[in-house]
């Protein structure tokens, strides 16, 4: 996808022009004016969410923050050939110079789909074009239902089905979006730029599944590709990532998941121009065991075992897992003011328990034990090292909640959670450490879909 097409799309919306024809041309109307099929939706999101006692080595001790996310999509179809695009608005209010909000959440005007596709058979599709995706687990590549601003992608993808549409295979190249504004007076001023893609960071694999019976099985290989390029220096990874996933769905009363990562590659041990480059050696591991109680509750308890490799001092590799573009709230709890949890350098035991009585309420509850993997690396997404290893490997506990119910079905929800994290050891002796009091978060979101 053109950097200037996106551009000048963008600068349009700015200017009113197309979410004015988004939401003021009728769907019926449209479909009888074209031999084909038009989809429209749209969304909006306001959540207030705040947390004291900061788990980070820096930023705001306490903080909370209004956002609001606006979404419009539109999908064209006509025989074999489809177009569709999506228009993305995340702000924020209220926000500090030391938030940790980034432009993951606050991202004016962004168009995380814009793209045309056809069918080339009834086991072929083609599609071109900026785009999501969404693979598998969404553990290493998924768009967070969760944050505001959309994981995007230009680029080209060709999907394939068995006859039966029991195996599927999808390979993909692409250039991962660069979201902007990325500086913090800039965020908090809600300030519009363009986001942007570029060769000089890739993004390309494969990923396969097949059904045989109740077990489904999937594989995948995803490979980045990273250098600087005119105004930021980076890691220059070159990763490989490598692995599989195994489900049972529930056979009787019990269901069960495995899945599992190797990743390899080099990457330099530094940002600065010249710094050595190092093999990379890491791995992660999912493992699940649900038992689905008697009952008009739908309830479901389930045991969980995670972990995540950290980098190890005194070696010549780099070990600490890149969870790549995997969204971590459905494993780790809230992200956003919060998110200490995800896999990198962590090992966890857990046991969630919930509920879904209707259609229109579900909750859970969610609680899970967590180690450093290397002791002198850092801890998860907290921030916090202690390159010595004094402090030892105990993060602690986090115990997390929620609940959503449908005020009006399929038109108005709400969503509340909290999270408490109880520091470990770790999280009170590390040295950069700047607050040692449990951490509690809360949010609320109230959707409006359309």
């Amino acid at each position: 996808m053109n950097v200037s097409l996106i551009a000048r799309t963008q600068a349009a919306l700015r200017s009113g022009l197309l979410t004015g024809i988004a939401l003021g041309v009728s769907p019926s109307v449209c479909a009888q004016e074209a031999a084909g099929d038009l989809e429209l939706s749209g969304s909006v999101r306001v959540r207030y969410e705040a947390y004291d006692n900061t788990f980070r080595g820096s930023g705001a001790r306490t903080d909370d923050a209004l956002t609001i996310r606006t979404s419009i999509a539109a999908k064209y179809t006509r025989g074999r050939f489809r177009v569709g695009g999506e228009i993305r608005d995340s702000r924020g209010y209220a926000i500090d110079l030391d938030t940790p909000i980034n432009s993951a959440h606050i991202d004016p005007l962004q168009v995380p789909q814009l793209y045309v596709g056809m069918d080339v058979s009834d086991q072929v599709s083609v599609t071109a074009g900026r785009m999501v995706l969404n693979f598998g687990s969404k553990r290493l590549v998924g768009d967070p239902g969760w944050r505001n601003a959309a994981n995007a992608f230009t680029g080209l993808r060709l999907d394939w089905q068995g006859p039966e549409g029991q195996e599927r295979l999808s390979v993909f190249y692409t250039l991962p979006d660069k979201r902007h504004p990325d500086t913090k007076g800039e965020i908090i001023a809600n300030a519009w730029s363009v986001d942007t893609e570029g060769f000089d960071l890739r993004f390309w694999g494969a990923f396969a599944s097949a059904q045989r019976g109740p077990v489904a099985l999937e594989a995948y290989g995803f490979l980045l590709d990273e250098r600087d390029d005119a105004t930021h220096a980076t890691r220059n990874r070159h990763l490989r990532t490598f692995g599989g996933r195994l489900q049972v769905p529930r056979a009787g009363r019990w269901d069960f998941e495995l899945e599992a990562a190797l990743q390899l590659g080099r990457i330099r041990t530094s940002r600065a121009d010249g710094a050595p480059r190092v093999p990379v050696r890491a791995y992660m591991a999912h493992a699940e065991a649900g038992y689905a109680l008697p009952g008009s509750l739908d309830a479901r308890l389930s045991l969980q075992a995670d972990m995540a490799s950290g980098d190890k001092g005194g070696t010549s590799r780099h070990e600490r897992f890149d969870s790549l573009y995997g969204p971590r709230r459905g494993d780790w709890g809230p992200t956003s003011l919060y998110g200490p949890l995800g896999y990198s350098n962590v090992r966890s035991l857990g046991v969630r328990a919930e509920i879904a009585p209707s259609k229109r309420f579900d909750a859970f509850v969610d609680w899970r034990r967590v180690w450093l993997d290397s002791r002198d690396d850092t801890f998860a997404f907290t921030g916090i090292r202690d390159a010595s290893g004094a402090s030892g490997r105990d993060g602690g506990s986090q115990l997390q909640a929620r609940v959503r119910y449908w005020l009006i079905s399929k038109r108005i929800r709400i969503d509340l959670g909290a999270a408490w994290l109880d520091k470990g050891a770790f999280l009170k002796r590390a040295p950069n450490v700047q607050d040692r009091g449990d951490t509690h978060y809360g949010y609320g979101d109230i959707y409006f879909l359309f």
